[in-house]
């Protein structure tokens, strides 16, 4: 057979097992439910009630550590995005504008003012120079850094320490014109850096800006990656939608078998059945508020980039901290992870109670035992 009749007879042997499965496709449904309220071959009762007595908390603890997992990652993530991410962005765009206006103030005093070379910087460079330093310091202890970044941060920090002793070399000597001026140009060339190379090749940042303003856009690519869905948070509960339904249609089969058989409506199996359900409901609603805050708090910190030097800067910075604060804190994490807490272990505690259940059920039938292989051999 040549290998395009092959490939042919493949395609049409493929397209009638399509169509076969296709015709018997609404007989699925109802075979399933006959099979999950005990209806298949006149299931007996105490195989029944044993076999459903394992699989229903066994497909309970399944669902509840399926959306603890999701719920987790989600939560894991605000956590992060709250108390390191957003601080350290903070941090940096103060860093950022109060050395800008350190310097400005240091060229107004040195190099512009009406009576250059003759007053000392004044307070108000050091204090902007000391709220650099220590913005710089609450990024490093924020924990959001990984280890390169902090390697890259402590660089910054020692050239804002070589920045303010140029400065203040340049103040020392401010009666000489050419060394005043000196001073605090070099200075600003370690402050800003070169407008760009001459061949228009990219260059490696090498000034305190620029590797400040490097260290914004790595986090601020890491908040965005925080406020999306993680491939593990939509893995996890899609397999819990899935399991938590299948408990769910088994459940209801087998309150429907009880019923039958029983005679009997099982209140303890429903009771047992509710937080187990009630679980993904909670988490779900607690994860789509949570992840809801972190794509308001990325937009409110993206606001940090386009903040210009000027002396509202600083209350700017801290609105932006504020309405990011807020509106994590509007998502409620702390009563959403409490009331994980809660209801995760109760699910547990309904899953252990359907099981329980069901053995009672069955405990007064006894159990169907089948001969041995040897004693048949026997017989024949």
């Amino acid at each position: 057979m040549t290998p395009g009749r092959r490939s042919a007879g493949w395609a049409d042997a493929l397209r009638r097992r399509t169509r076969r499965l296709w015709r018997q496709a609404p007989a699925v449904g109802p075979a399933l439910w006959r099979r999950a309220a005990g209806r298949a071959e006149g299931a007996a009762t105490a195989v029944f009630l044993r076999r459903r007595m394992l699989v229903l908390p066994a497909l309970a603890v399944i669902a509840l550590a399926l959306c603890a997992a999701a719920y987790s990652d989600v939560h894991q993530r605000s956590e992060r995005l709250h108390d390191r991410c957003v601080p350290a962005l903070v941090g940096l765009a103060q860093a950022r504008t109060s050395l800008q206006l350190a310097q400005g103030q240091a060229e107004l005093r040195l190099l512009e003012g009406p009576q250059v070379g003759l007053v000392e910087l004044g307070e108000t460079y050091r204090s902007r120079l000391t709220e650099a330093s220590q913005s710089l310091n609450r990024v490093a202890g924020s924990g959001a850094l990984r280890k390169g970044q902090e390697q890259e941060l402590r660089v910054v920090s020692g050239l804002v320490v070589a920045y303010g002793d140029k400065i203040a070399w340049a103040e020392r000597n401010r009666s000489s014109d050419v060394l005043r001026r000196a001073g605090v140009e070099y200075a600003a060339g370690m402050l800003r850096g070169p407008k760009g190379s001459p061949d228009g090749t990219p260059q490696e940042p090498t000034a305190v800006l620029d590797r400040i303003k490097v260290l914004e856009r790595q986090l601020s690519q890491e908040n965005s990656e925080l406020a999306a869905w993680s491939p593990l948070t939509l893995t996890a509960a899609a397999a819990a939608a899935l399991v938590a339904g299948l408990f769910a249609f088994v459940a209801f089969g087998t309150s429907v078998f009880v019923r039958d058989r029983l005679r009997l409506v099982s209140v303890q199996l429903a009771a047992g059945c509710v937080p187990v359900l009630l679980a993904p409901v909670l988490l779900a609603a607690g994860g789509t508020a949570e992840h809801s805050a972190q794509q308001r708090v990325r937009s409110e910190v993206a606001e940090l980039t386009g903040i210009s030097v000027g002396r509202q800067a600083p209350r700017e910075i801290e609105a932006v901290e504020r309405r990011a604060a807020d509106a994590m804190r509007a998502a409620h994490p702390e009563g959403w992870s409490l009331t994980a807490g809660i209801v995760v272990p109760a699910g547990f505690a309904g899953a252990l109670a359907c099981g329980v259940t069901l053995y009672l059920y069955g405990r007064p039938y006894p159990a169907v035992r089948f001969p041995r292989r040897k004693d048949a051999d026997a017989d024949v």
